[in-house]
């Protein structure tokens, strides 16, 4: 594998067979030549003294996992559509306080296989003995709080999710709650501190002697010039390894992570962001993977839960709003872009992150409460420059305008990956399907319903031609209805390119000639190819996303397994090449089929895409001049 780094924790040698890899990446979180610092504030030495050895060791393999995500890029801005070196292979050595149990089958395979579903990468792990444990102390610093005892632990990031799962906690059902944080910016941390302090004034408790709600913030920092990596996949295991270890210290059964349900699933609304790209922070599977690992480590049923699972942003924020709670909006941040930040513009208003939220907050009714110059850039009229920009948001807009109008079948024959959900979760299959479907509908009309009524607010803009060309408003707008009023009609019919399935027929518009093509495989590749244009998507991804392959399940369990597994386990397809290479096969047969198809029935576009369309073990549509398509 391109990718593949060996990754040296503590005190652990590299191993024999691992001299022919890159050189190792370090890291150390004690003695003479540590490099990461972890401190965990606000819990005191003596609490701190009761934490078993096991979940000692999950804090730091949590840490180090977090740190070597961070160090090994995935291609950098030139690699971002799954190229080669997206997909890592991390292969860790890690000394440890109980290797025995870090060694078990069960504790092992569920921890490769939840972290390969997290980040989407490749994992082994190598346990040996801690020869010269840190003392306990060296990470724990604060007061003693001989009243703490807390009744939920809860993941605290400071954004709208973990904002309404604090507020819900804390001030509606009153419950002492315990918020752990990875305090991953002082910007962030100042944010996190404020709204703590608003919890205090609500509840009547400002004072200190009042430990709930509390606040438990985590700092990891590193030295040297290493890291860089953007997606950073792996934070919500430090988070877990965190909450799981401070449920533990106190005795309780769970700790829960808010997120809404959209998010969650992790459904590509936008096409800009499918696989690891979207996040699966909270995700049933790693949930469940999660809930499994802590499990297996305290000999006990443990849950991780997820109470927003069922309800969209929009519906977080009106739930938020109408606990009398809607002035601390303005105060949590959701932007990605957190060195960006500043005063006036918390939020830079181009990322997906800042564009869900800003889409909720007005779907929710209380847009009054976040005053839009908190966003660089206005979600309805401002200018996006860049053209991944304009494509994430037009993209954004065109999915949820169809998912809007979409039947149970054209959904999940659209979203094939949302099946996959249904194992991971409660109840059966058909309920299940059913309140997926639900969900993503309203979500979908919630944005549907805040584009109209901005269009209806800013018709004589529209009408006068003054908003920019980029902007929202007028990227909502279907094609043709953007063009230029001179264009003859013609022109405008020529220019304006279709590739999209409509129930098991697929209309397909290029150079003004439209045909009707039957459904067959290839032809979803091809639509997602066309959706990614000059991005090269691999065929694990492209298999995955259109379902029904019988590679699909391998590919799953290839991901979950990762590869060191794969090939020990000895399945069907014993070497993970051998798996890709049926996969290339699977992918280039589907699609030379298809372009034989479209060729016989449009020359012209069976032309244009023999050219543009590139197949092996990553496929790519890469034409020569830009050419916008419907989809």
């Amino acid at each position: 594998m391109s990718n593949e780094r060996g990754i040296l924790c503590g005190d652990a040698d590299w191993p024999a067979q691992g001299q022919g890899l890159k050189e190792p990446i370090r890291l150390q979180l004690s003695g003479g030549e540590q490099n990461v610092d972890l401190r965990i504030q606000d819990i005191s030495k003596r609490l701190a003294a009761n934490i078993s050895k096991v979940f000692l060791d999950l804090i730091e393999i949590a840490a180090y996992v977090y740190c070597a995500d961070q160090a090994i890029t995935r291609g950098g801005q030139t690699d971002r559509g799954f190229g080669a070196n997206w997909r890592r292979q991390m292969n860790f050595h890690i000394p440890v306080r109980q290797p025995d149990i870090w060694n078990s089958p069960a504790i092992s395979e569920c921890l490769t296989r939840t972290l390969g579903f997290l980040s989407d990468d490749f994992y082994s792990f190598s346990f040996a003995k801690l020869k010269s444990p840190p003392p306990v102390e060296k990470y724990f610093e604060g007061l003693d709080d001989p009243n703490l005892q807390p009744e939920e632990v809860v993941l605290y990031s400071g954004g709208l999710d973990s904002l309404t799962g604090a507020v819900r906690e804390a001030i509606i059902e009153k419950k002492r709650a315990l918020l752990v944080s990875h305090r991953a910016s002082p910007k962030i941390h100042t944010k996190q501190r404020i709204l703590l302090n608003e919890f205090k004034v609500r509840l009547g408790l400002y004072n200190e002697s009042s430990p709930f709600p509390t606040y438990i913030p985590v700092w990891i920092t590193k030295q040297g010039a290493w890291g860089g990596e953007y997606t950073q996949r792996t934070r919500s295991f430090l988070y877990a390894g965190l909450g799981a270890t401070m449920a533990h210290l106190f005795g309780l059964p769970r700790f829960h992570m808010y997120e809404n349900g959209i998010v969650s699933l992790n459904l590509p609304i936008s096409a800009q962001l499918i696989g690891a790209r979207a996040s699966r922070t909270t995700h049933p599977q790693v949930l469940k993977g999660f809930g499994e690992l802590i499990s297996l480590i305290m000999e006990k049923p443990f849950r991780v839960e997820n109470p927003l699972l069922w309800k969209t942003r929009a519906e977080v924020v009106k739930f938020l709003g109408e606990t009398g709670c809607a002035d601390l909006i303005k105060s949590s941040v959701s932007c990605s872009h957190v060195r960006e930040m500043t005063t006036l513009h918390t939020h830079c208003g181009k990322c997906s992150q800042c564009i869900d939220r800003r889409f909720a907050v007005l779907a929710s009714g209380y847009g009054d409460y976040e005053p839009s110059e908190m966003y660089k850039v206005d979600l309805l009229t401002g200018a996006r420059e860049a053209l991944e920009d304009r494509t994430m948001l037009e993209s954004y807009v065109r999915t949820a305008t169809h998912v809007a109008k979409m039947s149970e079948i054209e959904f999940f024959s659209h979203f094939g990956e949302a099946s996959r959900v249904f194992s991971h979760l409660e109840g059966t299959a058909d309920e299940n399907a059913a309140k997926i479907r639900d969900l993503h509908k309203r979500h979908a009309g919630q944005i549907c319903e805040v584009i109209d009524g901005a269009i209806q607010n800013h018709v004589k803009e529209i009408r006068e031609g003054t908003l920019p060309e980029s902007c929202l408003l007028i990227l909502a707008l279907p094609e043709a209805y953007r063009r230029s009023a001179e264009t003859p009609v013609k022109e405008i019919e020529k220019s304006c390119n279709i590739f999209r399935k409509e129930g098991d027929i697929w209309r397909i518009v290029y150079d003004g000639v439209e045909k009707s093509l039957k459904h067959i495989r290839g032809l979803s590749y091809l639509a997602i190819l066309l959706r990614n244009p000059r991005r090269s998507l691999h065929v694990f991804d492209l298999v995955q996303e259109v379902g029904g392959s019988p590679y699909t399940e391998q590919i799953d369990n290839f991901k979950q397994m990762g590869r060191k597994k794969w090939e020990e386990e000895g399945l069907s397809l014993s070497r993970p090449k051998e798996l890709a290479d049926k996969a290339r096969k699977a992918v280039y047969i589907a699609i030379q089929r298809s372009l034989e198809k479209i060729k016989k029935e449009h020359p012209a576009l069976g032309q244009h895409l023999k050219n543009s369309i590139k197949t092996s073990y990553s496929c790519s549509y890469t034409p020569d001049k830009p050419t916008p398509w419907e989809l």
